[in-house]
């Protein structure tokens, strides 16, 4: 448990990382009328991040002193927070997103383009 946790913690903030350093800045200057969606979409990125580091310390504790419950009631929470997250996301940004043509990303692709295999 502690192990996949800490791989998909680290892969979900490099993501959200990627996209508020990367592809939101990028968002925001070719599609101005997005930017209160994007800090919409950043308060989530926050707010997964809080939930990520509860978890993080939950699963820490599995073995000693940490509640299986508490643990499970996170995991849903979390759950919970990043499908909304990604459904709210689809919607209102999937379209901008894909109109983008940034000629740089075909020859230095970013972070928040790359998955694990490309590193």
């Amino acid at each position: 448990m502690r192990a996949h946790c800490l791989a998909f913690c680290s892969a979900l903030n490099r993501h959200h990382a990627g996209e508020d350093g990367g592809a939101f800045p990028e968002l925001a200057r070719r599609f101005p009328e997005l930017r209160p969606v994007l800090e919409e979409l950043r308060r989530d990125h926050r707010l997964v991040e809080d939930s990520l580091r509860r978890l993080q310390a939950l699963a820490g504790g599995l073995d000693r002193t940490a509640d299986p419950a508490e643990v499970r009631r996170e995991l849903d929470s979390l759950a919970a927070l990043i499908k909304t997250h990604f459904v709210y996301e689809e919607k209102r940004i999937v379209s901008a997103l894909n109109a983008l043509d940034a000629p740089d990303w075909r020859r230095s692709r970013h972070e928040f383009l790359c998955t694990d295999v490309e590193r």
